[in-house]
């Protein structure tokens, strides 16, 4: 559903898979969403991406049911604005009878068009990634009826609750049962890091040969190595890069940055945040209110940024504040553009997250012992006294960990097992 220009957190990876496939030699077909689902979502897209994808790689778009999503009276259907009780408890016994999710009018039409591909040429291999996760019924559905493997990628997973780091549904509920099915048929079941790796293969004990770590990377074609140039003595400019979102601790950081103030090594340093305010437009209000809380005029919201722009920012930041959830079962795919950046990196967030171990071998990486204002005041000043002092040398080093981390390396020796499920 998400890739380019769509501005999703998913769109890098799912990017990364068709751009890795075409250039081994493979025609890749991507059902996605229309450019037009997207804006009205969103409002906003990244067309200098879309404009990058491997020329090998077919885009097929296609208009999505979006009913559920619709919210303005004006733009609903008739039964919907004039029987709305009606039309939610339609909606809701899809869900609970059919496919528990609030996608679920989408699976028929990547089904079909599946079919409509597939009889123009022939497909060799299924790829589905989520969310939402209605494509990975489709996936199932679609390799059954032509007979052909299909992979599910957990970009996200569906039944365990990130933060709440427990199941996100009752013994019993729909959700499981198709969930357990997809995976009993699928080819390979992949995802993101190796806590999650290790709760599949123990929730799913007969899957758990077909299970492989891809982690997510770094777009060495997109994200460019900025220039360097010591800091000296001048103000320096903090910086966070990525979608700006309600349940990232931004409260907690922006009270850390208030008191990082006092510290010399930040004095007239500014911050400045780069991103989308959240991924749909009604919440973007809510979240620049709570950036621009105070008075301070060094806290600084600068939009979105296309990915094909990234490495701009990077080389104007000195210090990068990787703001995320706390979870053991998260990695941050941004954390690879943060590498990027040669910078000092302060990470704010529990440190059980995943990003943690990622960034293990980082030689300017700087965590918040806890995610409070504190300790994250803390780290900021260790990140800025380290940008103060950074050479040539450190930047190389740090340039050179995340150059271990690319897409292609972490998707190499799984594609090429698709190869062999292929044959």
């Amino acid at each position: 559903m998400q890739f380019p220009p769509a501005r999703g957190s998913g769109v890098y990876r799912i990017r990364a898979w068709a751009n890795h496939l075409a250039a081994r030699g493979h025609d890749v077909t991507v059902l996605a969403a229309s450019r037009q689902y997207w804006h009205d979502l969103s409002g906003d897209l990244d067309e200098e991406l879309a404009a990058r994808t491997h020329p090998r790689v077919s885009v097929v778009e296609m208009d999505l049911p979006r009913e559920h999503l619709v919210q303005d009276v004006a733009r609903m259907s008739f039964v919907h604005a004039n029987f709305p009780r009606a039309y939610l408890l339609a909606h809701q016994a899809l869900q609970r009878k059919v496919f528990p999710e609030p996608y679920a009018p989408m699976l028929p039409t990547f089904v079909l068009q599946g079919l409509k591909v597939h009889r123009l040429k022939p497909v060799d291999l299924i790829l589905s990634t989520g969310n939402p996760y209605a494509q990975y019924g489709a996936a199932m559905i679609l390799g059954r009826l032509i007979r052909r493997p299909y992979v599910v990628d957990y970009h996200d997973p569906w039944t365990l609750d990130l933060w709440q780091e427990e199941d996100a549904f009752p013994p019993g509920h729909l959700a499981h049962r198709w969930e357990r099915r997809i995976i009993d048929g699928a080819a390979r079941i992949i995802t993101v890091n190796q806590p999650l790796v290790d709760w599949y293969q123990a929730r799913y004990p007969e899957a758990a040969g077909r299970v492989r770590l891809v982690e997510n990377g770094l777009a060495p074609d997109t994200v460019t190595e900025p220039p360097f140039s010591p800091v000296g003595d001048r103000p320096l400019r903090v910086g966070f890069l990525g979608t700006i979102r309600n349940d990232l601790p931004l409260a907690e950081f922006l009270d850390g940055w208030e008191l990082a103030q006092q510290s010399p090594e930040l004095a007239g340093a500014s911050m400045n945040f780069y991103g989308y305010l959240g991924f749909f437009r009604q919440h973007a209000n809510g979240i620049l209110q709570r950036l621009t809380r105070s008075e301070d005029q060094r806290v600084k919201w600068h939009g979105p940024v296309s990915q094909t722009k990234v490495s701009e920012v990077l080389g104007s930041l000195d210090v990068m504040a990787m703001l995320l959830t706390s979870s053991r079962y998260v990695t941050a795919g941004k954390g690879f553009d943060y590498m990027a950046s040669g910078r000092p990196v302060v990470g704010v967030h529990d440190p059980r997250n995943d990003t943690t171990t990622l960034f293990k071998n980082y030689p300017l990486f700087f965590g918040a012992r806890e995610v409070t204002a504190e300790a994250i005041a803390s780290a900021l000043v260790e990140g800025a006294r380290a940008a103060r002092a950074e050479t040539v040398a450190e930047f190389r080093a740090c340039r050179a960990e995340a150059l271990k981390h690319t897409w292609d390396a972490a998707i190499a020796p799984v594609a090429d097992e698709f190869e062999e499920l292929m044959r």
